[in-house]
Parts: structure tokens; sequence; C-alpha cells
């Protein structure tokens, strides 16, 4: 393992996971020869709900309505969390890649503004509307990314997505704030890969100071993967952050 490298960090939480977002992170550590740093996050907005008086549980199955506590909020959490644990181990151990697990309880965005200057990448799987969602993510051959000219680590963010998109077979979409970004995008491109097929998209929005085109755009295209760099103006704040997870069903890559 190369020791200049920090892990990656891959998050999840109530909302689930897919075998894509496992396998996903699973191949960028075999390639940046790094660990896995797995983190479960107990959502405390959640938990705070589940106190209030009016709050029950409505069965998927019967629509049955029944009352519920956050101590067994609690214990359904710890049984994902585990499920989770055992299903990306035995991916992890066939690829000889290390890994960690833990569990930490607060708001989702905030726990990885704080962890993310940890590690290199971040992985947040997607958050689906629904469970007969969530089996269609495979059908989503797309990679997107938003590339900022202003972070350093854009070009980095950029060779991920395009191999990403080229070991799968899948359109590369990228978002970019200028005409001389989406140049030296298609250089950039052309330089790496010769057999990716993509599509570049100026934002009218320069600086990237709202989400709202961005997200537009994103929409239109409903990638499986979009890469951000950490830094991104983009994502200057939580909520904007927020914003992406909610609206998108898209699994994120926060890149360093």
């Amino acid at each position: 393992m190369n020791s200049n490298l920090k892990n990656i960090l891959i998050v999840f939480d109530a909302a689930g996971y897919t075998t894509v977002s496992m396998q996903t992170v699973i191949e960028l550590a075999v390639r940046s020869q790094t660990g896995i740093q797995v983190l479960y996050i107990e959502d405390s907005n959640l938990l705070n709900a589940v106190e209030l008086p009016f709050t029950r549980e409505v069965s998927l199955h019967t629509a049955e309505i029944s009352s519920i506590d956050s101590v067994s909020i609690i214990q359904k959490l710890r049984a994902d969390a585990e499920n989770i644990k055992k299903q990306i181990e035995e991916i992890a151990v066939t690829r000889s890649v290390s890994l960690s697990f833990s569990y930490m309880r607060g708001q989702k965005t905030q726990i990885i503004k704080n962890r993310r200057e940890e590690v290199n990448m971040v992985l947040i799987p997607a958050v689906y509307s629904t469970a007969g969602r969530k089996q269609q993510h495979h059908l989503k051959y797309v990679v997107a990314m938003v590339y900022d000219e202003h972070n350093p680590s854009c070009e980095k963010a950029l060779s991920i997505a395009i191999s990403q998109s080229a070991k799968n077979g899948y359109q590369l979409f990228v978002i970019v704030d200028s005409q001389h970004s989406k140049q030296h995008v298609e250089q950039l491109i052309s330089q790496q890969s010769a057999d990716v097929i993509y599509q570049i998209a100026v934002c009218q929005d320069a600086d990237y100071s709202s989400v709202d085109e961005v997200l537009l755009l994103l929409q239109k295209h409903s990638p499986g993967l979009l890469v951000l760099t950490e830094g991104s103006r983009l994502i200057n704040n939580e909520q904007a952050l927020q914003r992406l997870i909610n609206s998108l069903e898209s699994d994120i890559l926060l890149v360093r």
C-alpha cells in the first residue's frame, strides 16, 4: 500500500446502499493502492423525529400503522450497519483491500464536512425515493462531473470520471463554467481516452453560485455517479451538498 495516500471514506446511513456503490469504491481503492474507511451514520435528525409524539411507522407490506421509538430505530440501524459491513467485507477480501468500519451519530452533511479532510476521497451512496428506484441503479449508465477550473483537484477528479466511464462503457457528462474550460476538458479527455463517449455543457452560472442550473443539467442525464472536487464552489456550504444528495439519485464522489 502507498503510504503517501490517505484512505477512501464511504458513508452509509438508513438510506441503504447498492452493490454498485460498494464496487465503485473498491475499484478506486485497488487502483489507488489505499484502504477504505466505512462510516455508518446514525442520523440524529431521524432519531429526533422518532421522538415526536405524532410519529408513527407504516408497514410497506400491510399498511399497518404502529408506534415507534428511538430505541427500536437504533436497533434497526445497527442491524442494517452490520449487514452493510458484512457485504462490503466480502467484496474487500476478494480484492485484498484493507477495511475499517465505525459508527457515528449526527447530521450527515456535517459529519462529511468534518471527516473529508482526513481522506483523499469520500463516496456518498445514492439516496432513493423508493425501493423500486434503487433496483434501477444499474441502468444509469452515465458518469457526470462538475469541472471547476478554480480548484486544484479538478484534473484529478476528471481523470477518475474518465476512467470510470471508460472502464464500464458509460457515457461521460461534464459541466463546465466557461468555453475555456470546455476546450481544456476536451483536450484532457482526448489525451486520456479515445474510447469515451462524452458530452460537455457550459453552465450559464459561471461561478456556480447557485445549485439550481447545475441540478437541472444533471437531472436531465440522471447519472449513476457524480464526481465533484471537495473544494468546489458548487458545494461551498452544507445546504448545497444536501440539495445534491436529496435531489439526485446518484452516488456522489468527493475528490481532494
